[in-house]
């Protein structure tokens, strides 16, 4: 369905017109009770999560005009379906059942008739008893050492998520094994963590969905190799551990694991951190905090399934997105999180947004009519106001941005906390308000934000914090009429690059490519023997 054939879209059009006349200020003096209203907080287990929306170019007649375009998109439907275990990708033929992930053993989820909820608790249980040996050492390295640090190999969802918990966690806990991370198949990247690592005692996790991924692949045959200097090439996979759909190619590509955790082919990269693909971070903070992590995620996932929909987190935080993005033209959102802690968490969704939504035909093929998804970009506050906020305060683009905060602070530095969080709500004081002065120093205001607080960052708030993400992306997908589920924009660039690297290593020059890739192929196989 074409979103924009439907009354409730033209509704919308003709609202956001309306409310493009007047602004923030206005809106906050016609409604004392307009914070309040435009906020929802989530309980999760002992923590809570706040969403203020108050500060978007919306009110009341509006969001009412939005919610009827989620109701004709058919959101809470495909919701369901998702949840069901229905085919929701077409393109792959398949449902996306992260979700399932983290659902307790007794929800019954069914895919091509069979529930499939027993051997996801099975692959649960043993990815937690395997890293509970690996962190109390009956697990160890060939010469009999305990394992000191933990190397994850991956890239795309293999690696961004994995990265953002270990950085979130390690702020509250001390892990008991130091993680590493690699992901780019540039070999300086993975030679500088070997340079922090004993190979008699590291172990690694090769993260691939496929098992066909060239960077992976890449890094972990350079790691090998290092391990088998010290401990000899027969045993090498004793420091190995595979989390692939393929698990059975690792040894075919010559990099053997003793170990090997499945996933699914219906759960997507971008969606997997709820599964096997977060073992290093089980291995490094343990199998509770995992639980934990997966417990506030299936919080969030609840909430999405039976809040109404004026008072859903997710479904309000994707129609406003689409009400930025699609209806007011805004091509951009920023991300800042006011914790180092959480300094991945704008990568971290500009994939899941990005390649989830970035996409010029709808899910049935034909193309788009209304602009998806936004460029995603951001940071850590207060680094950003340093940076790029003069653009946000008093540049020629209207950039709505989210603001994520954390109340309690895991430290004893009070006073630096409250003055850290200070400048998070200051900043969306700012942007709404402005401030009249003379032209240089004026700050027109009117610009929207979100701003998201937990009460703690735990393992609980931040799986909420990655589930409210994940089902946001999903309602704007439905609006858009999109597939947020494949990805085929990144295949032909993999495709290319093979052919590429088969140019740079023939002898003589090849004629299969463009002009202007064969002249580069040349100039750089005639300076690379200078290095």
């Amino acid at each position: 369905m074409d979103i924009t054939t439907t009354p409730a879209w033209s509704a919308a059009l003709d609202s956001a017109a309306a409310i493009s006349q007047t602004t923030l200020k206005d809106l906050f003096d016609r409604d004392s009770s307009r914070a309040e209203t435009l906020s929802v907080e989530v309980s999760v287990g002992k923590d809570a999560l706040l969403v203020d929306y108050s500060k978007h170019n919306i009110d009341e007649n509006s969001l009412q005009k939005l919610i009827a375009v989620a109701e004709q998109a058919g959101v809470m439907q495909q919701r369901n379906d998702m949840f069901a275990g229905v085919v929701v990708n077409g393109t792959e033929n398949q449902p996306a059942l992260h979700t399932a992930l983290r659902a307790p053993l007794e929800t019954a989820v069914n895919v091509d008739g069979v529930d499939v909820m027993k051997e996801i608790h099975r692959v649960r249980t043993l990815v937690n008893e395997f890293a509970e040996s690996v962190r109390s050492g009956r697990i160890t390295g060939a010469t009999g050492k305990k394992f000191q640090s933990v190397i994850n190999v991956g890239i795309g969802g293999s690696d961004l998520g994995p990265t953002l918990v270990y950085e979130a966690l390690s702020s509250v806990s001390t892990p008991a094994v130091r993680a590493h991370f690699v992901s780019n198949i540039d070999p300086t990247d993975v030679r500088a963590v070997l340079q922090e690592c004993d190979p008699e005692t590291t172990f690694v996790v090769l993260c691939s969905k496929s098992f066909s991924t060239a960077e992976t692949l890449s890094n972990g045959r350079i790691i090998a190799q290092w391990i088998s200097d010290a401990v000899g090439a027969k045993n090498v996979s004793k420091h190995f551990a595979v989390v692939s759909v393929s698990t059975e190619k690792a040894a075919s590509v010559g990099l053997s694991a003793d170990y090997a955790f499945p996933m699914w082919s219906w759960v997507g990269g971008r969606y997997s951190i709820s599964s096997a693909v977060n073992l290093v971070n089980v291995i490094a903070f343990g199998s509770t905090a995992y639980d934990n992590m997966l417990a506030g995620m299936r919080s969030m996932d609840e909430h999405f399934l039976a809040a109404p929909l004026r008072r859903n987190a997710p479904v309000l935080m994707g129609l406003l997105n689409v009400w930025n993005r699609s209806l007011l033209g805004r091509e951009t959102r920023a991300m800042i999180a006011y914790s180092t802690a959480l300094k991945s968490f704008a990568s971290y969704v500009q994939q899941l947004e990005m390649e989830s939504n970035g996409k010029r035909v709808t899910a049935d093929g034909q193309p788009v009519s209304i602009s998806t998804s936004p460029i995603v970009w951001g940071g850590v506050g207060t680094n950003a106001q340093h940076a790029y906020m003069q653009l946000l305060h008093q540049g020629t683009s209207v950039v709505p941005a989210d603001f994520i905060g954390v109340a309690a602070t895991p430290t004893r530095d009070n006073e630096a906390h409250d003055a850290l969080v200070a400048n998070l709500f200051a900043q969306t004081q700012a942007l709404a308000f402005g401030s009249a002065a003379e032209p240089h120093r004026t700050l027109p205001g009117n610009r929207p934000s979100t701003t998201l607080m937990l009460s703690a960052l735990t393992p609980h708030t931040l799986g909420a914090l990655i589930a409210l993400y994940e089902h946001s992306v999903f309602v704007q997908g439905c609006v858009f009429g999109v597939n947020s589920f494949d990805q085929w924009g990144v295949e032909l660039g993999k495709k290319l690059a093979t052919e590429v690297s088969a140019q740079i290593s023939a002898p003589s020059q090849t004629g299969s490519a463009d002009a202007s890739t064969a002249q580069l192929v040349q100039w750089y196989k005639k300076h690379r023997s200078n290095t």
